[in-house]
C-alpha cells in the first residue's frame, strides 16, 4: 500500500486523512502533538516537528512516501514545499514568485494593480515614521504585516498616535521590510474559493463572513455560502481574480481570495491564499456541486494531471443548498478543562466537527479552537442545527466559563440567503 504524509493537525487535515484512505493510501500524520483527531484517524503517526526537515526527509525515504500534504496552515505549507523539493516529489506551486505572492500581501496588491483588480489605496510609511509621510495620511487606516494571517499584527487606526503604535505592533510580528498602511474599508467580508488546473481557475464557492454582534468585526465566527451579491462579484471581480492568479503564476491545486464589499458598493481584494482556506468548506462542497476538492488536491500532490474538462463549472447561478463553518473563537486565553456535548453534536446529521484542541490544552485569546461545519438543503436547516450546537456544546475553562464566542445572529444568515436567491429569481429558476 502506497504511503502519503500529512504535516500538521490543522483545520482540514482530518478530512484529508479520510479521503486519502478512501483512495487506498496508507496515511501518516506528523507534528509535535501527542495526539489529535488527525493522528487518531491516520494509519500511523510520528511525533516529529513539521519543520524538522532533515528527520522528515530521512523518514520519508525510509518509508517510500509518495506525497506530502498539509491543511489550512501557511507554516506547514512552506514546510511541505521545502520537503517536497528535497524529496523530488510534486508540489502544486514550485514557482518561487507565485509562492511569494501568495504569502505577501504587498506583492499581491502590486499584481492586483497591474491587472486592474480593485484594492484599497496604500500610504507610504517606513520604520522611520517620517512626518512628511504621516502628514499625507487620511484616516481611518489599517496597518498590518505583509506576511501574517489570522489578523496577527493588524490594527485599525483613527489618528497618528494610534498609527505609530500600530506600526510598532506590526513590526513585532514581521521582519519584512514592508508594513502595509492602507485606507480602511467599511463593509462586509467574503472568502471566495477557486480550483485550478494548468493555470485555468474556476470559482468553486463563495461565502460571506459574519461576526457576533458586539464582538470585534474581524472575528468571523460564522462563514456561510450564499448567493448574495454573487452577481456583482461575477460582474466586476471574478475575471480579475483569475487574471491575478494567472499573472502570479498560480497553476494547480486550490486558492482563494478574501474581499470586502465596501460602503461605496464595490468589492476590494484584501489578501490571497494558495492552500485550503480556514473554513475548509471544500470537503462539504461536494454535497452541492459534486466536485471533490480533497481528492483533487491529493491527486495534484501525487503529480496526477487533469484536463480542464474535469474542473467544475464557474459558479454563476443561485444555489438553494448551502454550507456553513462555525469558528470557535476564544473570549480569552485559558486551558480547556471540559468539553460538553461533543458526542451529541458529532451525531447530528450533516454536521462535521474539526476540533484539533482537546482537554488539557492551552488556548490563546481571540484564537480559533476548532470548527463546526454544516450542510443544509436551506439556510433554515443550518440555523436549526446551529441552535442545537449553541444549546448543547460547551468548551469550558478552569473557571467553568465557556471559552468560545457563541454566534446567535440567525436573522442575518437567513436574510442574506433569501436576498441572494431573490437576486437571481427574476432570470433563473432555482
Amino acid at each position: 500500500m502506497e504511503k502519503v504524509l500529512i504535516l500538521g493537525s490543522d483545520f482540514g487535515t482530518y478530512e484529508l486523512v479520510r479521503e486519502a484512505q478512501k483512495m487506498g493510501f496508507y496515511v501518516i500524520a506528523t507534528d509535535l502533538m501527542v495526539t489529535s483527531p488527525t493522528k487518531e484517524a491516520a494509519d500511523e503517526s510520528w511525533r516529529i516537528s513539521t519543520n524538522d526537515l532533515d528527520t522528515l526527509e530521512r523518514k520519508c525515504l525510509e518509508n517510500n512516501v509518495k506525497a506530502v500534504l498539509f491543511g489550512a496552515n501557511d507554516f506547514n505549507g512552506e514546510c511541505t514545499r521545502l520537503l517536497c523539493n528535497r524529496l523530488g516529489l510534486p508540489f502544486f506551486c514550485m514557482n518561487d514568485r507565485g509562492w511569494n505572492i501568495s504569502r505577501n500581501k504587498s506583492e499581491f496588491k502590486k499584481v492586483c494593480r497591474k491587472v486592474g483588480a480593485r484594492v484599497a489605496e496604500d500610504y507610504h510609511v517606513t520604520d522611520d515614521l517620517l512626518k512628511a509621510d504621516l502628514d499625507r495620511i487620511v484616516y481611518p487606516v489599517v496597518v498590518k504585516p505583509v506576511d501574517q494571517a489570522g489578523n496577527r499584527g493588524m490594527s485599525y487606526c483613527s489618528n497618528e498616535d494610534e498609527l505609530v503604535d500600530a506600526f510598532k505592533k506590526a513590526r513585532q510580528w514581521s521582519r519584512n521590510e514592508t508594513i502595509i498602511c492602507e485606507r480602511q474599508l467599511h463593509g462586509t467580508e467574503w472568502v471566495v474559493n477557486y480550483v485550478m488546473n494548468d493555470g485555468e481557475a474556476r470559482l468553486l464557492y463563495y461565502a460571506k463572513e459574519y461576526h457576533q454582534p458586539g464582538e470585534p468585526a474581524n472575528l468571523y465566527s460564522m462563514i456561510t455560502t450564499t448567493s448574495a451579491k454573487l452577481k456583482l462579484w461575477n460582474d466586476e471581480m471574478n475575471e480579475k481574480v483569475i487574471d491575478v492568479f494567472r499573472e502570479s503564476g498560480f497553476e494547480n491545486g486550490v486558492a482563494w481570495v478574501e474581499a470586502m464589499l465596501d460602503e461605496d458598493g464595490h468589492f476590494y481584494l484584501l489578501e490571497p491564499g494558495y492552500r485550503f482556506s480556514s473554513e475548509t468548506l471544500y470537503a462539504l462542497n461536494e454535497r452541492i456541486g459534486g466536485f471533490n476538492s480533497n481528492r483533487w488536491y491529493i491527486e495534484n500532490a501525487l503529480g496526477i494531471r487533469h484536463g480542464n474538462n474535469q474542473l467544475p463549472l464557474n459558479l454563476n447561478r443561485a444555489e438553494g443548498k448551502c454550507l456553513a463553518s462555525y469558528h470557535l473563537f476564544t473570549h480569552k486565553e485559558g486551558v480547556i478543562e471540559k468539553i460538553e456535548g461533543l458526542d451529541e453534536i458529532a451525531s447530528l446529521p450533516d454536521v462535521v466537527l474539526d476540533l484539533p484542541k482537546g482537554v488539557g490544552m492551552s488556548v490563546a485569546g481571540r484564537a480559533c479552537m476548532g470548527l463546526v461545519k454544516f450542510y443544509g438543503e436551506t439556510i433554515e436547516d443550518i440555523v436549526e442545527r446551529l441552535r442545537i450546537v449553541n444549546e448543547k456544546f460547551w468548551i469550558r475553562g478552569k473557571d467553568g466559563e465557556n471559552l468560545f464566542i457563541k454566534f446567535t445572529d440567525y436573522d442575518s444568515l437567513i436574510h442574506d440567503y433569501h436576498f441572494g436567491i431573490s437576486e437571481f429569481a427574476s432570470s433563473e429558476e432555482i
